[in-house]
């Protein structure tokens, strides 16, 4: 029955290409497994990925190996790099009606253990980490979420081409057995669980997930396979008892088992969910906001020009301004919810993000206090080492920023002196490009374009203002747009039409 607004198909039933997870216990045969599957003639070209495990130029004295070994320097830009290229090869044999091609990745835990230590360096490279380790080297660095957002980024990227492979991808990992711990870390006596080296989605993700372990059958841990007997919630791991897969195990799970056809294989049919743009209840929702927040303000004084959501400027402001934890709390809220936290902010210290700089008022407002404290001065006075020390470029570049914003915020109101008022050279159109290196899209550019959209200012209002496009104006050129427009909806005397 079709459905009026709805495109629908049938499914085709047709086994998609697999994506292997083949994981289990140090020297349980993974790469050898790799090997033995090049020897097979119902596959065409193996491309080797080594990493951290050293195995592929020994096993290609295996009796009919035959695979290739990807050389690369180890970095995820080059992992990526090779796997797109593998990935346009298997493609280009698929459309010409070749056997399949596989990659093969060994070990898919050196990618996730090499994206954690990327984040950890990155971490001990931030402002506040930085200060910390001068402090002390031996001290705890933490990782914040964005850091570990970056690194799952990264690897969902890789799997994503894993997952739409035209062909057959083996990824092996790490796997061991482990104490089970409770909520709280702890060790429980005399139960063991199941770990597996690599990043938690993965073993989701795969097709089908095999163990390996020393002295034992393999095991097909899960397979999302209407062929391999196992159903999902109700079936156990099974065995591999089959004398077929004995010397050929990945060949005959591929084809015996998953019964993976290479002439009528697909690529899965992946189909990202991602937010896109407002709906038409959003948009009026959006338009409605600013107005009813700046009728509030001519009544009550709310903050921020009018709207709801705050800007960059006007939580450098709120921080500069703070007085206790409750209200940079507040604040921190208020970033959080507008994505702002990790926006940078430009200060005579270099830059500092949003979330560093209500950590630098929080140091601050406690070293204020300890030294108002008698006991806290001693301490101070002392050298008390476990006395709180704010860093001092924090604080120089958090009250710098906060002075800058209070500054750029107390703008003058354009009908006083507007005959004399020095122009703006930031907001002179012309339409030379401005400096790449200006332009680029970091967080600030991102927070900043996102205060002018909630402003009400569009795309194209910014190009007539400067006369190019919005991709050729500087950063800073957007920002002193933003203070301006605040300005104006603040007295009154302009708005989103005046932009232009």
């Amino acid at each position: 029955m079709t459905v009026p607004g709805l495109k629908t198909r049938k499914p085709s039933g047709r086994v998609p290409w697999p994506c292997i997870l083949l994981e289990g216990e140090e020297k349980a045969g993974k790469s050898w497994a790799l090997a033995q599957f090049s020897s097979s003639d119902r596959i065409g070209a193996l491309y080797w990925i080594d990493l951290n495990e050293g195995a592929g130029d020994e096993y290609g004295a295996i009796p009919g190996a035959k695979y290739q070994l990807i050389e690369h320097d180890g970095s995820y830009a080059a992992v990526l790099s090779a796997v797109q290229a593998v990935k346009a090869e298997a493609r280009r044999a698929a459309d010409a009606g070749q056997p399949p091609v596989v990659l093969a990745i060994d070990t898919g835990s050196a990618i996730w253990d090499g994206l954690k230590d990327w984040a950890s360096d990155r971490a001990a490279k931030s402002a506040r980490n930085r200060e910390l380790l001068k402090r002390d080297p031996n001290a705890e660095v933490t990782i914040s979420q964005n850091l570990w957002n970056d690194a799952g980024s990264r690897w969902r990227k890789l799997q994503t081409e894993l997952l739409t492979f035209p062909g057959i991808v083996v990824v092996t990992a790490r796997g061991k057995e482990v104490t089970e711990v409770d909520a709280n870390g702890r060790p429980i006596e005399g139960q063991k669980t199941w770990s597996v080296q690599t990043h938690r989605e993965f073993p989701y993700a795969a097709s089908v997930w095999m163990r390996l372990r020393r002295g034992r059958r393999p095991l097909i841990v899960g397979a999302r396979s209407v062929h391999v007997g196992i159903k999902p919630n109700s079936d156990p791991a099974r065995e591999v008892t089959d004398q077929a897969a004995t010397g050929r195990l990945l060949e005959w799970l591929v084809f015996d088992a998953l019964k993976c056809d290479p002439g009528t294989a697909h690529v899965r049919d992946l189909v990202s969910f991602h937010g896109g743009g407002l709906l038409e209840h959003e948009r009026t929702e959006e338009t409605a906001a600013p107005q009813r927040a700046a009728a509030q303000a001519g009544s009550t004084g709310t903050r921020a020009g009018g709207r709801q959501e705050p800007d960059v400027a006007d939580l450098v402001e709120r921080i500069g301004d703070a007085r206790g934890d409750d209200e940079l709390r507040e604040v921190w809220t208020e970033a959080n919810r507008s994505g702002l936290l990790q926006a940078e902010v430009a200060t005579p210290g270099g830059p500092y993000t949003v979330a560093e700089l209500i950590r630098a008022r929080h140091e601050q407002l406690l070293e204020a206090s300890m030294k108002a404290h008698p006991a806290g001065r001693r301490r101070v006075a002392a050298g008390d080492p476990s006395a709180p020390q704010t860093p001092p470029a924090v604080v120089q570049a958090a009250q710098a920023a906060a002075a800058a914003a209070q500054a750029a915020m107390a703008a003058p109101r354009p009908d006083a002196d507007r005959e004399t008022a020095p122009a703006n050279p930031l907001l002179e159109p012309s339409p030379t490009p401005d400096d790449p290196k200006d332009r680029r899209l970091t967080a600030a550019r991102r927070g900043v374009l996102a205060s002018l959209e909630a402003l009400g200012v569009t795309e194209e209002q910014i190009g007539t203002r400067f006369g190019r496009p919005v991709e050729h104006v500087a950063t800073k050129r957007l920002t002193a747009l933003v203070r301006e427009v605040i300005a104006e909806q603040r007295n009154g005397t302009g708005g989103r039409a005046d932009v232009a």
